[in-house]
C-alpha cells in the first residue's frame, strides 16, 4: 500500500467517526525471517502484516479497538467499534483530550534502505551458512535468526495530527552451543549491507570455544566488564523501572527529586534521542508527537524522564514524544536509548582488571526493588573469569542481584565503540558501549 493510499484510507475512516475525537495508528510491515538450529536452516517465513489501533473519545470517556483488516470497510468498522466502546467506559478525569498537531522533524534518510527492503532469501541463506560453517569446524551447533523488515508507521487524528515514517531493519543473531559452553553474536542495522555474518560467527564461535570446560566461581562482589549485549539487558530494565513519568508518579524512579544532583559516576550519560542518525531514527511517537531529546543522566547528574500527552497533562509538563500505542500498562517509554561513549576499548577494560568477571550477555532479568532499580537475572552465552588483565577461562553462569544505580555509581570505564541494538519491539534501537564496573554482586551459581 502506498503512502497516499494509506493516508486516504485513514482520512476517510476519520470522517465517518461519530466520536468527539478519534485517533488512528496504522503499522504496516513486510518481514522475512530465516530461522536455523542444529546447524540447519529449517524455516523461511515471509509475511505482510497490518495492524490498526483506534482511540475514540466521548467527553472524558476513552475507548479503543484494533483490527488487522486494513481495507476501507475494516477501518470504518474498527472506528465504529472504538466509538461504541468509548460510550461504555467510565470517565477519566485526567484525560486531556487527544493532542494537537506539532511540527515533526524529518528523520535521517538512513532510516529506510532500499537494499534492505528488497533483500532476497538467497542472501540470508548465504549469511547463515557462513555462521554454520564456522560452528561446524569447531564441532559446535549454531542456532539463531536472520530477520529483515520494511515498516510504515502512520498516525492520524481528528485534531489534525498527520505523521508518517518508513524504516527498515536487518538483524542477524547467532547462538553457538557446545557440550558445556556457548557463545553469542548479534548485529543490526537499517542497512542490510552493514551486517557482517563472518564477524558475528567468529565472535560467537570464539566465545563458545574459549569458555569450554567452565569452572565454578564462588559468588560475591566482582569487578565486571560488560559487553554491549549485557548492558542492553540492564538498560532495558532501567528504562522500564525509572525513565518514564509513570515511574515518577508511582515514586519508583531513582531520579525523582534529584535533578541536577550527582547520582552516579560522572562517566555515565544516558539519554533518549529519536532523531540521532547513529541509531535507528524515529521522528514521532504513537500519538504523532515529535520526539524530543531527553537526558536521564548527564555526566552522572540527574536529569528528566519521558512523557506522553496523558502523563504530561497530569504533571504539568509537555509531552516529549514518547507515547506507546494506546491503551497500554507501561505509560510513556524510551525506544531510542543512548549511553555516551567513553575513551577506552573493551580490551583496555579487561587489561585493567586483576580479578573479575566478563559478561557477554544477561537474560531473564526481573525487578526486585524498583526505587534503586534492583534487578536479578543470570549470565549467559559466554561468562569468563578475568585474571591479571586477561580472560583466562569460562565460568559457570552466575545469578546476580544488583542495584543498577549502584552499578552506574561504581562504573569506572566506558568504551568508545558502541553497538546499535535493534529494539525487541520492532521499532527503535539502543546504542550502547561496553562498560567496566566495580562491586557487581553475584549471588549464586546458575546451572
Amino acid at each position: 500500500m502506498s503512502r497516499e493510499e494509506l493516508h486516504d484510507l485513514m482520512q476517510d475512516a476519520l470522517k465517518g467517526s461519530e466520536a468527539d475525537q478519534t485517533e488512528i495508528v496504522a503499522m504496516m510491515t513486510d518481514s522475512a525471517l530465516t530461522w536455523y538450529a542444529e546447524n540447519m536452516i529449517h524455516q523461511h517465513v515471509a509475511e505482510h502484516t497490518g495492524q490498526v489501533q483506534v482511540r475514540a473519545v466521548q467527553g472524558k470517556k476513552v475507548g479503543s479497538s484494533s483490527t488487522t483488516d486494513c481495507t476501507a470497510e475494516g477501518l470504518k468498522l474498527v472506528v465504529q467499534q472504538a466509538s461504541q466502546a468509548a460510550r461504555l467506559m467510565p470517565d477519566d478525569p485526567d484525560f486531556p483530550g487527544l493532542p494537537q498537531p506539532q511540527p515533526v522533524l524529518v528523520a535521517s534518510n538512513s532510516s529506510w534502505i532500499a537494499e534492505t527492503a528488497q533483500s532476497k532469501p538467497e542472501e540470508r541463506v548465504q549469511a547463515v551458512r557462513n555462521v554454520i560453517d564456522r560452528a561446524e569446524r569447531e564441532g559446535l551447533r549454531a542456532a539463531g535468526t536472520y530477520a529483515v523488515q520494511d515498516s510504515e508507521l502512520a498516525v492520524m487524528s481528528s485534531t489534525g495530527v498527520a505523521a508518517y515514517h518508513r524504516y527498515t531493519v536487518a538483524a542477524l543473531k547467532a547462538v553457538i552451543m557446545g557440550e558445556d559452553s556457548s557463545g553469542y553474536g548479534f548485529m543490526s542495522s537499517a542497512d542490510v549491507g552493514e551486517i557482517d555474518p563472518d564477524a558475528i560467527g567468529e565472535q560467537a564461535v570464539r566465545t563458545a570455544v574459549e569458555t569450554r570446560h567452565p569452572i565454578e566461581v564462588e559468588p560475591g562482589a566482582f569487578e565486571v566488564v560488560l559487553s554491549p549485549f549485557a548492558v542492553e539487558e540492564l538498560m532495558s530494565m532501567m528504562a522500564y523501572l525509572a525513565f518514564s513519568a509513570r515511574s515518577v508518579e508511582e515514586h519508583t524512579c531513582f531520579l525523582e527529586g534529584h535533578e541536577g544532583e550527582q547520582i552516579v559516576s560522572p562517566l555515565v550519560s544516558l539519554y533518549d534521542d529519536g532523531l540521532d542518525p547513529a541509531g535507528m531514527p524515529l521522528p514521532f511517537d504513537f500519538e504523532g508527537m515529535p520526539k524530543n531529546h531527553v537526558d536521564f543522566l548527564i555526566h552522572g547528574r540527574g536529569g528528566s524522564v519521558v512523557y506522553d500527552s496523558y502523563y504530561a497533562a497530569k504533571s504539568g509538563h509537555v509531552t516529549t514524544g514518547h507515547a506507546l500505542q494506546q491503551p497500554n500498562d507501561m505509560g510513556p517509554y524510551p525506544l531510542n536509548i543512548f549511553m555516551g561513549a567513553g575513551d577506552s576499548t573493551e580490551a583496555d577494560m579487561v587489561s585493567h582488571v586483576e580479578r573479575g568477571i566478563y559478561v557477554t550477555r544477561f537474560w531473564y532479568g526481573n525487578p526486585v526493588e524498583p526505587r534503586r532499580a534492583v534487578v536479578t537475572g543470570t549470565t549467559r552465552d559466554g561468562t569468563y573469569l578475568i585474571e591479571n588483565g586477561r580472560k583466562t577461562r569460562g565460568v559457570h553462569n552466575l545469578r546476580f542481584t544488583q542495584s543498577l544505580v549502584d552499578m552506574l555509581e561504581h562504573t569506572v570505564e566506558i568504551s568508545r565503540n558502541r553497538a546499535v541494538l535493534a529494539s525487541r519491539y520492532g521499532i527503535g534501537a539502543m546504542v550502547l558501549p561496553s562498560m567496566r564496573s566495580e562491586e557487581f554482586r553475584f549471588t549464586s551459581v546458575s546451572r
